[in-house]
């Protein structure tokens, strides 16, 4: 912050009159002269000559006033840099969302915005530790979290699906999903949510992961769309983190009786949150861009 005195030396500099130099920085005329005769004081020596009404700068006046004027401008890019520190936004995404939708949605709203942001990615179950430790600003998320604690906005809904190579035996078939437990089973680790949305299926039917033949723990989905290519596994996800493969026809979506799961990804933030305001506006914002 610059001395409230070299402040005012630059009024009088610019406008070449105390008066109005006085008026800009809502002080009275005496006030000013005072300033002036404290920094000239301080610098030893005559910045400013008065002849009648005609203020001018001695030559150490003009030297101080381009130095005022360099430090002015230094302060304004200082200012604008805390600015964007302060109001960045830290955003949380699990894998599914940041891999395969979130790409699309901030891409639309950077492009028109200057505001930093910072983006990690982790599991659900990661994610909400976060956000309820104030390491995170909001997150996109799928799976469960408890509605009681966040303040949360529906973005997207999406199917969940079977995913296995083209040619699985199971292609074509309607199955059973007792069918489906013969095959190795490929899934995210504990704490994501497929992993979660897939368990809660299970229990919902009066089965577990425990009737499954194999179970491999893989926490990248390239990784298990590339084992599921050249292999028989099954795994379970998004339509969006297969679609581009199937298209390929190197995947393709299986068909299990009385499985029908459509999910909605979720905007979210902690409701004791301070920065309720800007998470709101940030979200706002980004729907905008994306539906532009």
């Amino acid at each position: 912050m610059l001395d409230t005195k070299l402040l005012t030396f630059v009024q009088v500099a610019k406008y070449k009159n105390y008066t109005k130099a006085a008026h800009a920085l809502n002080l009275t005329q005496p006030a000013v002269s005072q300033h002036i005769k404290k920094i000239e004081e301080h610098y030893g020596c005559r910045l400013i000559i008065i002849d009648g009404k005609t203020v001018t700068l001695t030559e150490q006046g003009k030297l101080l006033y381009s130095y005022a004027n360099f430090q002015l401008a230094n302060e304004k890019q200082l200012i604008d840099q805390i600015k964007r520190v302060e109001t960045s936004i830290k955003i949380g995404s699990t894998l599914s969302i940041a891999d395969y939708y979130l790409p699309d949605y901030l891409s639309a709203y950077l492009s028109d915005s200057d505001e930093v942001i910072s983006v990690s990615v982790k599991n659900t179950e990661m994610i909400i530790d976060m956000l309820l430790n104030n390491e995170l600003s909001c997150a996109f998320i799928e799976g469960i979290f408890d509605k009681s604690l966040f303040h949360y906005f529906e973005f997207q809904n999406t199917k969940f699906l079977p995913v296995s190579r083209k040619g699985h035996p199971l292609e074509n078939s309607k199955v059973n999903i007792s069918d489906i437990h013969e095959y190795p089973l490929l899934l995210r680790e504990k704490g994501s949510g497929t992993r979660e949305i897939y368990e809660n299926f299970l229990y919902e039917t009066n089965d577990s992961l425990l009737s499954v033949s194999k179970i491999h723990e893989i926490s990248s989905f390239s990784i298990i769309k590339n084992i599921l290519k050249k292999s028989d596994a099954v795994s379970f996800m998004y339509e969006e983190v297969a679609k581009e493969e199937v298209e390929k026809g190197e995947l393709c979506y299986l068909h299990i009786k009385d499985f029908l799961i459509n999910r909605p990804l979720y905007f979210i933030y902690p409701k004791n949150s301070l920065m309720k305001q800007k998470n709101e506006v940030f979200y706002e914002k980004l729907m905008k861009k994306r539906n532009e």
